[in-house]
């Protein structure tokens, strides 16, 4: 994994909020640090801190729909599924709006 792991400056700032975790902070310093396109998270409380900060944010969801439109994959419905039967909750509404974004409705 040469060049692929990065220590982060901690001296850089971004404005937080009281519930701000250590490696929410790190990822939005790197973020900063490498003028990224975008910073993956899909926590809806860490999305709001990365606005402030003038962050552009990607939830895994608009991941699978990029990936998707960009050739790598031939539908998300298959990875949807695979969120939806895990613990992590999505609402079915959002599910269907990601699945007609992908045109897969």
């Amino acid at each position: 994994m040469q060049g692929k792991v990065r220590k982060v400056d901690m001296t850089g700032y971004v404005y937080l909020d009281a519930y701000a975790d250590a490696g929410e902070t790190q990822a939005m310093l790197l973020y900063k640090a490498v003028n990224a396109d975008y910073l993956l998270i899909d926590d809806r409380r860490g999305r709001k801190v990365a606005q402030i900060n003038q962050i552009k944010i990607i939830g895994s969801l608009g991941v699978l729909i990029q990936a998707k439109n960009a050739g790598l994959i031939t539908q998300v419905k298959p990875s949807l599924d695979l969120i939806a039967g895990s613990q992590i909750h999505i609402a079915p509404s959002l599910l269907n709006a990601v699945l007609a974004m992908a045109g897969e409705q």
